[in-house]
């Protein structure tokens, strides 16, 4: 008789109701799973407590949280010393859950069970970054599975990070981005490719592998999840009146046509700046410039209920 296989939930611990999911998830699951729930309590804690459920053998791993904790468990699966990552499902329940828009994913259990059991699940490409950690000391590297920006992006991410939870996600995210425009100052920067080179003075650059952040904004429409390319968004000088006379098309996927904002393709780009940009991956601030960027072709595989999804073709 086959041994079951083992499933670690990676929980982020401020989720509603964590013990009525608990057992929602035992009765899913558990009868065709050996279930492990491991619950963070910290920032980065869900890249410990993923490597630790990889360092006792588990087959496969469910972030349970926004885009940060499946961030996270993303950086404690690829960082793991072993041959290849185990495959991973998402149950979004943050604030952005930007990630999952590209791929279809909805806070169904029951959906995930099926992509599971079914072994359905796309082999996605993933970005690979080193920059200066938040203290300028050192440089650290970092996995993105959906969107690395500088800028205006990873301000905005400081401030969202003390935004009140009541005022909703499209809310908290549009007032960070208005503020960040308030008080951001378009910088000098240049980007280095194999292919070709920028130089000038943006708010933003945004390295896309998905195509939504911010709560639900398409910052990147041609974005694909399986091309082993980033498409580049280089925001030049904009303000407040142009982000909100964009915002319906920014809703609606739609590419703008302005002179102040660029989309390029590239498999690695250098950035560097003349002075620090703050950088923000898949929400999490994490650093500054100067940066480099590799994205890495079908590095990993995610649980999705539908593998026909325009960013997997």
């Amino acid at each position: 008789m086959n041994e079951m296989k083992k499933l670690s939930f990676i929980i982020h611990g401020k989720t509603r109701k964590l013990n009525v999911l608990q057992n929602q998830l035992v009765e899913v699951f558990g009868k065709e799973f050996r279930l492990d729930f491991r619950i963070t309590s910290k920032e980065k804690d869900a890249i410990a407590l993923t490597r630790e459920a990889l360092k006792e053998g588990t087959d496969y791993l469910v972030a349970v949280g926004g885009d940060g904790t499946v961030h996270e468990v993303v950086n404690g699966n690829l960082s793991f010393d072993s041959i290849q990552p185990v495959p991973i499902g998402v149950i979004p329940l943050g604030r952005g859950n930007d990630l999952v828009r590209s791929l279809g994913i909805k806070k169904d259990v029951y959906s995930l069970f099926k992509s599971i059991v079914n072994q359905k699940y796309a082999l996605v490409d993933v970005g690979f970054l080193a920059f200066n950690d938040s203290d300028h000391h050192q440089q650290v590297t970092r996995y993105f599975i959906n969107i690395a920006d500088i800028g205006l992006g990873g301000l905005a991410t400081q401030m969202i990070r003390t935004s009140p939870v009541y005022l909703g996600a499209n809310l908290t995210y549009f007032l960070a981005i208005v503020r960040s425009l308030w008080k951001f100052s378009a910088e000098s920067i240049e980007i280095t490719t194999p292919k070709w080179t920028y130089k000038g003075d943006i708010m933003s650059v945004c390295m896309a592998n998905g195509s939504y952040f911010a709560s639900g904004i398409v910052i990147a429409p041609r974005a694909k999840l399986v091309d082993g390319l980033a498409e580049l968004v280089i925001i030049g000088k904009v303000g407040i009146s142009d982000f909100l006379r964009n915002l319906p098309k920014l809703r609606r996927g739609e590419k703008l046509e302005h002179a102040q904002i660029k989309y390029l393709k590239a498999e690695q780009c250098e950035i560097d700046s003349k002075i620090p940009m703050p950088i923000d991956m898949d929400g999490e601030f994490v650093g500054y410039t100067p940066l480099k960027m590799e994205m890495l072709p079908k590095k990993l595989r995610i649980f999705v209920p539908d593998l026909n999804m325009p960013c997997l073709s």
